[in-house]
């Protein structure tokens, strides 16, 4: 039987680390986790010196690389018959300097192709309130960017047929 892969994504400090930590307390070795590739990446030392789209080119390049090296793994070696992505190979077209049709080219593949690995997204948006985002080591952008970037996601994925999104809301 095939594995089922869910991806969860969305714009920086959506929920997704957070909702990852807790399907794996709650289901243990039933489901299969990866975790987030430019998080491994970056906080292993990749440099991040500057924004240049040199920098950003290489390292999209790795983290699509790393995206599929570690799915591949998750399938491969894991009982599990559900495999959760922290991200998918489709958000890094979201910071590609030339656009995701240029990314898609460089990565030798499709956005049709790269779609369909996932047989489920769902889309985990920033919170709209400044007091909830949180600031990390790896992340770098203030609120209005992950707003800009959740926004980009979003479209990037929009063609799937089994989209869920959990929108930011404003709750008063």
């Amino acid at each position: 039987m095939k594995k089922k892969k869910i991806v969860l994504t969305g714009g920086p400090s959506g929920g997704k680390t957070t909702a990852l930590s807790i399907l794996k307390e709650t289901f243990g070795n039933k489901i299969a986790l990866v975790q987030e590739a430019a998080t491994l990446i970056y906080s292993g030392g990749f440099p991040r010196k500057d924004n240049s789209p040199l920098h950003i080119e290489h390292a999209q390049n790795i983290i699509f690389y790393t995206v599929h090296q570690l799915e591949h793994l998750a399938e491969a070696t894991s009982d599990a018959d559900l495999i959760i992505c922290d991200r998918g190979s489709i958000d890094g077209a979201v910071y590609w300097p030339k656009g995701p049709e240029d990314f898609f080219k460089a990565m030798h593949t499709t956005l049709e192709a790269e779609l369909a690995r996932y047989d489920a997204v769902l889309h985990l948006s920033p919170p709209p309130e400044k007091d909830f985002y949180q600031a990390t080591n790896v992340r770098t952008e203030n609120l209005q960017q992950a707003f800009e970037i959740d926004d980009k996601i979003l479209k990037i994925w929009e063609k799937h047929p089994n989209r869920l999104v959990v929108p930011r809301e404003k709750h008063y």
